[in-house]
Formats: C-alpha cells, sequence, structure tokens
C-alpha cells in the first residue's frame, strides 16, 4: 500500500526507538539487553497514527449511498489505473480500485491516448456503479479537459469510440496535479508482481554462524577428518573465518544457514551445470555433502530449466480407433498468394476412404468455413459423425460450434502446436503444396481440381486401392487413359447388388506409421507434481524457451493437463518437462551409510553390490569383482 508522508509519520515512533538504543555498545550486547522501553503519552499518539495511516490506505469503504462520486485515472508506459473515490466528511475515500496492463501496442501510444484510454477503461470497469450518478473525472492530462471541445475531425476513430462511451456517463473531465493523483498513478506502474533480491553476504554474521555450527563443531573434535581448519582474517571485513587449509588455497568453511546463499551468489553468475558449478563452488567454498546438495540446487533452479534445453521429450506415435461412422478431418492452408480472389485453402479428408477436398476460400471466417464444408462436403457425402481440427479462433468461435450441433457432430480439438495429432491432413498439405510447386503457376486455384483427380486416382499402400475406388466403386478416367476396361452395364441390377454387398463387407484399416525416431520420456513425468512447457510459436531472440512451473492437474499417456494462470490446459507430453523442486531434506546433507562388511554382502537382498559414500556424500558403486579387493 502507499501511505502519503509515511516519513514524516513514522519519525517520532523511529526518534524513539533510536533513543533506545546505546551505540556504545555492541550489536550482541544490544540483543542480550534487558532493559525495557519506557513508553510514554508521545509514543502511544505516534504509534496511533501510524496505525491509522496504515489501515486507511488499505482498507476500501463501503459505499454512502447519494455520496459526490469521483473517477481519478493515470496511466504509464505500461499500465493504466484507478481509483474511484466518494466525498466523504470533506475527504475523497476510495471504494474501488482498478489496474491494467498494457499490449506492446498500447504501450506505442501517445501520452494522450493513454490516458484516454485509462479513464475509458475505468468508467467501462465501474460503469455499474457510475450509471446515473453524477461524476467527474481527474487526470493529470491536462489537454482532455478539452476533449469535449475540440473539433472531431481531428480526432481518430478510435479516440471518438473511447470518447463516444465516455459521454455517455460524463463529460466532466478536470486537471489535476500528478503529485495530488498519487494512488492512480501508483496503480499505473505496477509492472512485476514481486521483485527478489539476493542478499548481500555479511561476513560478520558469517564468523557468528561458523561459531553457532553444529557441523563446524564436529570436525574441529574429529582428528581423522581430512580437513584442516584454521582461522584466517578476512580481507573485506575485520574479523576471522574458519577455513580449510587442506588444498593450499584457504576455503571457508560454510555453516548451514549460509550454504544456499553462497550457492546462490555462485550459481546465478552465469547458471553453470553441476559439474561446473561444483568445481566454481568447491574451489572456494567448503561443507560436508556439497557435492549432492549442489546437484539438488542446480537441477531446481527454474530460471535453468526454462532456458535451458537438455533432451527433448518424444512420446510414442498414437492412432486413432478405427472409424465405425463418418470421420473427416478439417484444417485451413495460408495465406497463400492472391489467386482469383481466393487467399486460404480449407482442406478435408474422410479417415475411412482417405478421399480429399480442397476448396479454395477468400477468408477464413467462420461463416465462411460452414458455408464452405455445407456446399462441398455435406452436400455430396452427408453429415459427418466426427470432426477433427486444431484450436483455431474461427474453428472455436460460437458459430461453428453451433454449425456442429445442428449437424449432430461431435467436434474433436487437437492440443496446442502439436500437429502430429492431425498428422492425416498435414501431411495432405506437404502433397498438395509440392504439386503446386512444381506446375510454376501462380493461379494456384486453377491447379487445384487437376490434382486432387491425381491424388484420389492414386493407390494407397495401407489400403491396396485408391480413395476413389472406395467412394465409387471403381476407379476414375484421367486424361491419358485411351482404352476404357470396364465392360460393365450400366443398369445391371445383378452387379449393384454385388457391389453394394462387397461395399458392406468393407473395413477400415489403420493408417501406416513411417517414424522410425528413438523415443525418450524423463522418468519423472510420471510423477511430477509440477512441469515447464515450452514455447513453440516464434519468438524474439533471447527469450526463455520455457514457461512454468506449471501444477499438472491430470495426465494421459499422450497429453497432461496443467493450471496455467488458473486456466485448465491440455498440452502434448512432447512439449513438457519435468519441474524438479526443491524439497526440505535437500537442505540437510545426505545421510551417510557405513560400509557394508564382507559378511554383510552375501545376506543383502538380491545379492546386490553395497553402497558406498563418499567424504563429499556422494554414493557409488564399485563391480562385483573389485568389491573383495575394496571390503
Amino acid at each position: 500500500c502507499f501511505i502519503p508522508k509515511a516519513a514524516h509519520i513514522l519519525a517520532p515512533v523511529v526518534q524513539f526507538l533510536e533513543g533506545h538504543t546505546n551505540k556504545k555498545k555492541s550489536h550482541s550486547s544490544v540483543r542480550k539487553s534487558f532493559e525495557q522501553l519506557k513508553w510514554n503519552e508521545n509514543a502511544e499518539q505516534a504509534f496511533l497514527a501510524a496505525k491509522n495511516a496504515i489501515a486507511e490506505a488499505t482498507l476500501l469503504r463501503h459505499p454512502i449511498p447519494g455520496a459526490q462520486l469521483s473517477l481519478w485515472v493515470d496511466a504509464s508506459y505500461v499500465a493504466i489505473g484507478g481509483t474511484l473515490s466518494q466525498l466523504s466528511q470533506g475527504k475523497w475515500e476510495p471504494i474501488a480500485f482498478f489496474s491494467m496492463k498494457l499490449n506492446k501496442s498500447q504501450q506505442k501510444w501517445s501520452t494522450y491516448d493513454r490516458e484516454l484510454f485509462s479513464i475509458y477503461s475505468a468508467i467501462r470497469k465501474f460503469k455499474h456503479m457510475l450509471e446515473g450518478r453524477n461524476f467527474s473525472i481527474y487526470t493529470d492530462q491536462k489537454p482532455l479537459i478539452y476533449a469535449f471541445k475540440q473539433n472531431p475531425n481531428k480526432c481518430s476513430p478510435r479516440q471518438l469510440r473511447h470518447l463516444d462511451l465516455i459521454s455517455q456517463y460524463s463529460t466532466d473531465i478536470r486537471h489535476v496535479q500528478g503529485s495530488q493523483n498519487i494512488v492512480a498513478d501508483a496503480l499505473s506502474r505496477i509492472e512485476v508482481d514481486s521483485i527478489t533480491k539476493s542478499p548481500i553476504l555479511n561476513f560478520k554474521e558469517f564468523a557468528r554462524a561458523q561459531k553457532d555450527d553444529s557441523d563446524i563443531q564436529k570436525f574441529l573434535h574429529n582428528d581423522a577428518s581430512s580437513l584442516q581448519l584454521e582461522l584466517k582474517p578476512c580481507q573485506t571485513s575485520n574479523c576471522n573465518l574458519l577455513c580449510d587449509t587442506s588444498t593450499g588455497v584457504p576455503r571457508p568453511f560454510v555453516p548451514t544457514s549460509f550454504r544456499k546463499r553462497i550457492f546462490d551468489h555462485l550459481h546465478n553468475l552465469a547458471h553453470p551445470g553441476i559439474a561446473a558449478s561444483t568445481k566454481l563452488i568447491s574451489a572456494r567454498c567448503v561443507w560436508p555433502g556439497m557435492k549432492y546438495q549442489i546437484k539438488q540446487w542446480v537441477r531446481c533452479c527454474e530460471s535453468c530449466l526454462r532456458s535451458k534445453i537438455q533432451r527433448h521429450t518424444k512420446t510414442p506415435l498414437g492412432t486413432f480407433s478405427l472409424p465405425d461412422a463418418r470421420f473427416i478431418h478439417i484444417d485451413i492452408v495460408g495465406p497463400l498468394p492472391p489467386s482469383e480472389g481466393q487467399i486460404y485453402l480449407l482442406t478435408i479428408i474422410d479417415r475411412f476412404s482417405r478421399w480429399p477436398e480442397a476448396i479454395p476460400i477468400p477468408d477464413m471466417r467462420a461463416k465462411t468455413i460452414c458455408r464452405a464444408i455445407f456446399d462441398t462436403w455435406i452436400s455430396r457425402f452427408g453429415c459427418p459423425s466426427v470432426i477433427t481440427s486444431d484450436q483455431g479462433s474461427q474453428l472455436r468461435s460460437s458459430m461453428f460450434v453451433e454449425f456442429t450441433r445442428m449437424l449432430g457432430t461431435q467436434k474433436i480439438e487437437t492440443t496446442p502446436y502439436y500437429p502430429i495429432s492431425n498428422g492425416i491432413v498435414e501431411r495432405f498439405h506437404r502433397h498438395l503444396k509440392s504439386a503446386i510447386k512444381a506446375h510454376e503457376n501462380e493461379k494456384w486455384s486453377e491447379l487445384i481440381p487437376i490434382i486432387l483427380l491425381r491424388i484420389r486416382t492414386a493407390v494407397k499402400e495401407d489400403l491396396q486401392s485408391s480413395c476413389s475406388e472406395l467412394v465409387y466403386g471403381t476407379t476414375l478416367r484421367l486424361p491419358c487413359d485411351m482404352i476404357d476396361v470396364s465392360d460393365i452395364p450400366p443398369c445391371d441390377i445383378e452387379f449393384i447388388t454385388d457391389l453394394r454387398h462387397r461395399m458392406q463387407q468393407l473395413n477400415p484399416v489403420a493408417t501406416s506409421a513411417h517414424c522410425t525416431d528413438r523415443f525418450y520420456i524423463h522418468p519423472s513425468l510420471k510423477s511430477s507434481s509440477h512441469i515447464f512447457l515450452r514455447v513453440d510459436r516464434v519468438q524474439p531472440p533471447l527469450r526463455q524457451p520455457y514457461t512454468g512451473p506449471h501444477k499438472v492437474l491430470c495426465r494421459t499417456d499422450k497429453t497432461i493437463t496443467v493450471d496455467i494462470n488458473g486456466r485448465k490446459t491440455t498440452v502434448s507430453l512432447d512439449r513438457v518437462k519435468p519441474a524438479h523442486l526443491l524439497p526440505e531434506t535437500v537442505l540437510s546433507p545426505p545421510p551417510v551409510i557405513k560400509n557394508l562388511k564382507s559378511t554383510d554382502v552375501h545376506t543383502s537382498k538380491n545379492d546386490e553390490p553395497p553402497t558406498y559414500v563418499t567424504r563429499s556424500g556422494r554414493r557409488v558403486h564399485f563391480p562385483k569383482k573389485l568389491t573383495t579387493y575394496i571390503t
């Protein structure tokens, strides 16, 4: 919260507490002092004034019916803010706050446009409280007070739309100094949710922590330890630090409370990997089990996980169940170079017969797509039972949803940025585009019919027939066919009956898979509570390729549902990697397991080799043939 003149209000309290501290005493003696504060009337008044200032700054007032209202707004380069206030006992009291971040295009607007947009947005936010009420609008942008007096021809269409809505509620815009518009100004400058800074190392506190650390006391009284601990003077502070000199270079022994802080200071310089971080830190510091802790901390570093790509997840190719009804896949290609007014291609493929359709369309609106499907596919082959598509906005619009509901069709959507789910139509796009390029004709819309004729008569390896044979019962005659091989009478009832019987006996055939890639699924994906999501859209340079961590809600063999900003989103498993969260047990060194004796080796389960723990805390396994020499 923002408290105006906070330093002036808190000055008596600060002076009262400073007067109690004896500057001649050391810090440790002050903490152990049992001297009581002498509470007086001045201290009581200063404390109550500070408490009331905090309460007034954070608590919103209840609306008073009939009270005079005012709307205070402001805009910065990144956000806009507003406060709805009421006049009570001669003072403006806030009853509601408003703040919104500007997008990239809005941040490029002029100051006048951003300030006007802040009024427009604040009125839309509080319209349920402002409608039918007289109120004033306060802004520190003085040209806005003449907004309704200027020549409308000077305004842009966007400014006219904003002014039109504002005029429906109030035209009383007043100027106020920026220093008096504090709350709205603060709300418009909220750029980040929180700011985290690495704490600065205090070597005097470090030296005091060494004296109280239990691990250091154990090593001081352990003669078998390889560490040679000696007191060394600190160059930047007037204190002595306990260091290990066994390597020839003094390395401070880090107490438990400073280990994570030391790691953050050194690792955050360039975010190296596990081996590099271990070498970097172990060359300067020492503590028991440091390699194990550094490994866990590097694995759990969110900045590293968001920025580095180790190995992408690659799941086995999924399959659709064999269709028992009309099952089609649709997609949109484009924008393409204009050809006879057409810019896009609506592609449709039947999963049973592999019959393709490519419909040139001038735009990709939902109305145009619905009309093309109805005129081209439904009028010839009837209503499909299932339609599979991607998550395009026009295919998720209310009009297209209502269109599928009227047809009695079920709509299935693929996961975002995963075209493999709609692979049968995506592979058709590749064939279609290569055929158009081969013709070297700019009017591609004229080439679609002849290209489709060739594709429909081609024999499919998985079907061992062409799609035209499955649809019409015979092949289509091509321009190069010189002899008609058909000698069946057109009105033979016996032939029609036999054809109908054979068509009813046809069974769907699964599509063939030609993928030979190696599959990889991280073992932690089966149980991890959070994941990082890969961003597959085109990004500017130096952007982190992953977002997260996101909480996992449920998972299947091919998809995973996560919570992204409070919204359930289902994504493909190929786009995620596990988030290694830092457990509480990592903050303590790993337990040291004593070496097993030779008699224990033969009585262990499954005759497994014993586990050995090095001085740094690393667990190692030796081959069975070398176990006898070690034990």
